[in-house]
């Protein structure tokens, strides 16, 4: 198999790579989404919110929390099992 050379990506080659993503994959996606992946991954993960905060590049932890971090069916999962394992 022959190696293919890579080329410079144009932000023509983003803009179609989304808009394939957006009409033909039907999902609703833009780059900005990557971030609050990335956070919420690294979160429901066991990342430190700190660490977290300082990657995304904000001084107030905050909106790290409020804006780019969601609740993921693990994460309620994983909270429902430790409630249920409370020794009371």
């Amino acid at each position: 198999m022959q190696k293919k050379d890579c080329s410079f990506v144009t932000h023509g080659d983003i803009d179609m790579a989304i808009a394939i993503i957006n009409k033909d994959l039907n999902i609703d996606f833009n780059f900005h989404c990557l971030r609050h992946t990335h956070a919420t991954l690294l979160l429901e993960n066991g990342a430190n919110i700190k660490d977290i905060q300082k990657r995304l590049g904000y001084s107030k932890i905050t909106t790290t929390m409020d804006t780019y971090s969601h609740v993921t069916h693990k994460m309620e999962s994983e909270t429902v099992n430790t409630l249920e394992d409370l020794r009371i």
